[in-house]
């Protein structure tokens, strides 16, 4: 899916691919603060588990890639609020931080739903890599 560059126009896109439910009988704006972290003003793309939920519902293809490597001890990413941080500011994506609590995959994890952002974090190697590459 190509993305618009607001969170009124990605949230609008998003609610045409929703069957009819709730979230249609609300106003733009409540849809939108409850499906973005940083509410209607803010920096950055990252949904909230209300907005994942949404994204899910309707299909939308996502990449998942593991956060485990940006939590090394001698990178400036140790702390999880600067890791929010650079991803709200270099991901010109919706995307969503999870955590994945059993199974072979345990650990943190960001969904990025774009196909080229994709593609060029999995070109770089990991999150981390491709997160200093973005000035």
């Amino acid at each position: 899916m190509t993305y618009h560059k607001s969170k009124h126009q990605i949230t609008k896109a998003i609610l045409a691919e929703l069957p009819h439910t709730s979230w249609h009988e609300l106003p733009l704006d409540d849809v939108v603060f409850r499906w973005w972290v940083t509410g209607r003003g803010g920096e950055g793309l990252r949904l909230s588990e209300e907005g994942i939920g949404a994204f899910v519902q309707a299909k939308i293809e996502y990449y998942e890639f593991p956060l485990g490597s940006l939590w090394n001890k001698k990178d400036k990413f140790l702390k999880p609020e600067l890791i929010t941080h650079e991803l709200s500011k270099k991901i010109k994506c919706p995307f969503y931080l999870g955590v994945n609590k059993d199974g072979d995959k345990k650990g943190p994890y960001v969904r990025i739903f774009d196909s080229k952002i994709a593609m060029v974090v999995t070109l770089y190697g990991n999150i981390r890599d491709y997160l200093n590459s973005i000035r």
